[in-house]
């Protein structure tokens, strides 16, 4: 018995150990970029597919993106990239496309809609990008001939800053004889983030009409 116990307290605190275990740091922004064996085109044989499996009201697809993503040359930089296939049903459909606020950094997105052949026809300006929630991104409806969405880092971006303030109530129980009292107090936090080479674009497709019959 007394061996059993002796056994169960050191996994015991072998979990603890485990439980107090440090966390990884969240990853810093990737401020330079040096691959060299990047493309002049985009490979439109890699896009991903932003039409759901069904129709939905919104649908989310997230992409990492970093040194080992596909990358671009263009004008002599190099930058990686993601590229998606517009979903073909896209008269009801409106996208939010851009990256997602990390702990520390932001992918710098620059996003583009191609043609089926790889061709730029639509870019967006700098002031249309927005942060609405926790992605910085622009907002658009997709328009006849169009194929691909493009998105590639904007190395003229890459170490800019994004100062915010984050705004909580904190609540403390105060306990006074036989009675207690919970206080909340607000509070404030200043969060810094960095345009970064790598990070996560995320994608999402809102669909006005999810009970619409397919087209035969």
């Amino acid at each position: 018995m007394t061996r059993l116990r002796t056994l169960g307290a050191v996994g015991l605190l072998g979990m603890t150990a485990a439980a107090c275990a440090t966390a990884a740091p969240p990853p810093p922004p990737a401020l330079t970029y040096a691959r060299q064996d990047c493309s002049a085109t985009p490979d439109l044989s890699t896009a991903v597919s932003l039409t759901p499996d069904k129709e939905r009201a919104v649908h989310l697809v997230a992409s990492p993106v970093g040194p080992e993503t596909s990358c671009l040359v263009r004008a002599g930089v190099a930058a990686p990239y993601v590229l998606y296939a517009l979903p073909a049903d896209f008269g009801d459909k409106t996208l939010n496309v851009g990256s997602t606020l990390e702990h520390m950094r932001i992918f710098a997105p620059n996003v583009e809609i191609l043609d089926g052949q790889g061709n730029v026809i639509r870019t967006f300006e700098r002031r249309e990008y927005f942060y609405r929630g926790p992605v910085y991104s622009v907002q658009f409806r997709p328009r006849p001939g169009e194929a691909y969405l493009l998105v590639t880092a904007a190395h003229d971006l890459v170490g800019q800053q994004y100062d915010a303030i984050q705004i909580g109530v904190a609540s403390t129980v105060v306990t006074t004889g036989l009675y207690s009292a919970v206080i909340q107090t607000g509070t404030e936090a200043k969060q810094m983030r960095t345009f970064s080479y790598d990070g996560t674009v995320r994608v999402a497709i809102n669909d006005t009409d999810t009970e619409e019959k397919p087209t035969t």
